[in-house]
């Protein structure tokens, strides 16, 4: 039995699909080798594994490669770093729906909310890099944080965005039954106050805005920070702030209803600056090329399937071309960032 282990080995080694045969034959592989006697096994030792190295793609890396292939093969967690309710949880879980559809496979969304998006983003960042854990990217946590925060637990060169879902812009937000219906006249009633009024933020991409506001008209607020855009929107019907600055999708809905009322879009407010908000999918810089071009495909033509489509465009995105690959995604978050980061200086928001 022992005599003619290595001469299999070598057969194996030769043939084309020797990572798959291995895997196939390893049990009895071990067991031969048992099966001989303490001499021999001394003796067949070296060309044991002489056989094994020869070997094309060792029996984990065939396991990979051939996970890779058939990738997705399990269920998909996407994390979304904010609550529920907002763009980002939004967007995922339309996009989620249709990817299941597609690959018959389960793509689940968690919502990890806190530290303006850092504690999600990071436990994306200590998960394995084979393409099961994937981050919905924001502004917030791609684009603001790092100019934002001295003391980051993720850096966004730690991922590869694979796709983008598109840009929006902000609204600035008041209580239905204020005393103000225009910019303008907000300006007016704050400046004439002697306290100060109180602006709301739930992630980087409103808190920017709303300190931009500050610089560019004059007004004074005390920031009030929320674990996410929903509680300060919320608050805000309440009364216990007086206006808040969330992305579109995040505020659209409160508007319709009625909840909210809305002055204006950062657009309007801003006519100097370009400020838009975006979300993205994103992995580890180090999940495999093949995982990571697959997504792109996957997630863009998610995205561009008409019932969704549909739905991205009455939530006030902009989709960017439905061809982007990898290195459109990245650049483009790339850019925001430098975008980002001048606003920020702009804002004088000092890093925290």
């Amino acid at each position: 039995m022992c005599t003619s282990l290595a001469a299999k080995l070598l057969a194996i080694r030769n043939d084309g699909q020797s990572a798959t045969r291995l895997l196939r034959t390893a049990p009895y592989i071990g067991a031969a080798f048992l099966g001989c006697s303490i001499g021999e096994q001394t003796m067949k030792r070296r060309d044991l594994l002489a056989g094994l190295a020869g070997i094309p793609f060792a029996a984990g890396l065939g396991a990979t490669a051939a996970a890779q292939d058939a990738y997705p093969n399990r269920l998909v967690k996407i994390l979304v770093p904010f609550g529920p309710g907002g763009s980002t949880d939004i967007i995922s879980r339309l996009v989620g729906k249709q990817l299941e559809t597609v690959t018959g496979k389960p793509f689940v969304i968690e919502n990890k909310p806190g530290a303006t998006g850092m504690i999600g983003t990071t436990q994306v960042k200590n998960a394995p890099a084979d393409g099961y854990t994937l981050l919905l990217g924001s502004t917030s946590t791609l684009a603001a944080n790092p100019s934002l925060y001295k003391q980051m637990t993720y850096d966004p060169s730690d991922f590869t965005t694979v796709a983008v879902n598109g840009s929006i812009g902000n609204f600035m937000l008041v209580k239905p039954d204020a005393p103000y219906k225009t910019v303008k006249e907000f300006v007016a009633y704050a400046k004439s106050r002697k306290e100060p009024l109180f602006s709301g933020y739930g992630n980087a991409s409103s808190r920017v805005p709303s300190a931009l506001f500050e610089v560019t008209t004059g007004v004074k607020f005390e920031e009030v920070a929320y674990r996410d855009a929903v509680a300060s929107i919320q608050d805000l019907h309440a009364g216990r702030v007086d206006c808040v600055f969330p992305d579109q999708v995040g505020g659209e809905s409160y508007v319709r209803s009625g909840y909210v009322r809305r002055p204006a879009v950062t657009a309007e407010t801003y006519p100097d600056y370009a400020i838009i908000a975006y979300s993205c999918f994103s992995v580890r810089k180090e999940t495999p090329d093949d995982i990571k071009r697959k997504l792109n495909r996957l997630i863009m033509d998610a995205i561009y399937e008409p019932s969704v489509m549909e739905r991205v465009r009455q939530l006030g995105f902009n989709p960017v071309p439905r061809e982007w690959g990898i290195d459109q995604c990245d650049a483009f978050v790339v850019r925001e960032r430098e975008d980002w980061t001048k606003y920020i200086k702009l804002a004088k928001i000092e890093p925290q």
